[in-house]
């Protein structure tokens, strides 16, 4: 059986995930091993690349993260053999500064991602769970062609007319090379858009680059935009290829290009109208074939008449300007957006829920939503996380501005009195049945919040940093919340 036919049969057969982490340090490879395995995810280590390839050829992996600089075989030369193996894992690499150029090239050649080192363990999770999502969409996607109710491999889902007509006019602009400047409040899905964009156009084949230009401090926007040769500063310590040469061929995404400071606007400027970039240090241009798209969620216009935008840099941008509406004038995309961040995070927690019942899509379809598909998102992820059956409840729902009592008012149901008291009632009601819906009561917005915060960590075994991920707060803040409460003498956790 050749390593092809049985990755595949594998596939068919293994229904718990594996991911393989290859790495020469002990300690680094300890320290991503234990992360994913908290994940509850089945992980095996090597210690070089020809381990690596040895163990991805005899058993299946949906997933490889890899460092790229190892003994006897480094991580650029499993890749290769990997491919010319036929094993098409998405693989990830950890690198350093001094490896990125070769991290990028492997990237040009298929590989997913790399991630730069020192890295959180949250950055490893979220690249687990994100490759995780992005395989099974794919696969649920393979043979459809309806993009307008379902999702396209860019991630974009609508329903509405009014996103219909911006979609159409996406596809009839793809194929062009033409800059296009990308509106709309923050949230409604500008990256997004902009991958769109790009996976209809000529250059799909081709690298697609995002900068978010908001990120990255004043001092390092240069560096990583046109790159720098070795000795150009302090810690230039090797040459370092900029984001346009990255994208050489491909898509340059400006994310936020109101935030790039004015200094560099002139550079910026010059490198869209020559079409080649100067590296910090360099006296050498390069020549460069980069489609160029850009976003915004503030109004370019009003910064040009405050002095903070350039005017001629404005217009190279706007040839061909798109603006999204934001979700509260959409209110027919909410259904289908919601459905597809159910799906994305049953799949990623591993998790049976499937829908919502017409109580929580009634709520969703009448609520604001200041933060738009991104406040969704991280609201049906909650939900995703605290429901124990397959359907959503309006009791896993929570949205900012929306108190108990208005969501009560809403739907008709009586109000229940919030204490202490009901508190331990419910812990104790809910220890001898699991099945019981939590009693979110109807007293203060801190008691909402302390009752929130208890239940959460229940239903995440008093795990801190997933409670967290589910209220979308930081864990210092959760500490800090359960402190307040055992001060108050109103937690026993």
């Amino acid at each position: 059986m050749s390593a092809k036919t049985k990755t595949k049969t594998d596939t068919n057969n293994d229904t718990k995930k594996k991911v393989l982490v290859v790495d020469d340090d002990d300690n680094m490879r300890s320290a991503v091993y234990e992360t994913i395995k908290r994940m509850g995810i089945h992980v095996d280590t090597a210690a070089h690349g020809e381990e690596g390839f040895e163990k991805a050829t005899k058993q299946h992996y949906d997933f490889i993260i890899s460092d790229m600089r190892m003994p006897v075989l480094d991580g650029h030369g499993m890749f290769r053999k990997l491919r010319q193996a036929g094993i098409q894992t998405p693989l990830c690499f950890i690198t350093a500064y001094g490896t990125v150029d070769s991290a990028v090239e492997c990237i040009k050649e298929g590989a997913t991602d790399y991630v730069l080192k020192p890295f959180s363990p949250e950055v490893i999770e979220e690249l687990v769970r994100r490759t995780f999502y992005i395989a099974e969409h794919q696969n649920r996607m393979d043979g459809s062609t309806n993009e307008t109710t379902a999702s396209s491999s860019s991630g974009a889902v609508f329903a509405s007319p009014e996103m219909s007509m911006v979609f159409g006019l996406a596809k009839e602009v793809a194929p062009t090379s033409s800059t296009i400047l990308i509106t709309g409040e923050s949230g409604t899905g500008k990256e997004v858009f902009a991958r769109y964009i790009h996976q209809h156009s000529l250059r799909k084949d081709k690298p697609f680059v995002a900068v978010n230009c908001a990120a990255l401090p004043e001092t390092l926007i240069e560096s990583e935009l046109f790159g720098h040769e070795k000795g150009a500063f302090t810690g230039a310590i090797s040459t370092k290829l900029g984001k346009f040469e990255i994208a050489d061929e491909g898509t340059l995404l400006l994310d936020e290009i109101g935030e790039i400071p004015m200094h560099l606007q002139a550079k910026l400027l010059r490198v869209l109208q020559e079409r080649e970039i100067d590296r910090i240090g360099s006296t050498k241009s390069r020549k460069i074939d980069v489609r160029i798209l850009a976003t915004t969620n503030r109004d370019l216009l009003e910064m040009i008449k405050e002095g903070d935008f350039r005017e001629d840099l404005y217009y190279r941008l706007n040839v061909i300007a798109v603006e999204l509406p934001p979700l509260r004038q959409r209110v027919g995309d909410i259904e289908p957006l919601a459905n597809h961040f159910i799906t994305k995070y049953a799949t990623v927690n591993m998790k049976k829920v499937k829908g919502l019942d017409n109580e929580c899509l009634k709520i969703l379809q009448s609520y604001e939503f200041p933060g738009n598909i991104r406040e969704l998102e991280h609201t049906i992820e909650r939900a995703v996380i605290l429901t124990k059956d397959e359907t959503i409840t309006k009791t896993s729902l929570f949205l900012h501005g929306i108190t108990l009592n208005t969501m009560r008012s809403t739907l008709e149901v009586q109000p229940l009195e919030v204490n202490t008291n009901k508190l331990n009632e419910h812990r104790h009601n809910t220890n001898e049945n699991t099945d019981s819906e939590p009693n979110m009561g109807d007293g203060t917005l801190a008691d909402a919040e302390r009752i929130m915060i208890l239940q959460t960590l229940e239903k995440t075994d008093g795990n801190k940093t997933r409670a967290a991920e589910a209220l979308g707060i930081s864990v210092r803040t959760l500490r800090n919340k359960l402190n307040e409460y055992r001060d108050k003498g109103t937690s026993s956790l």
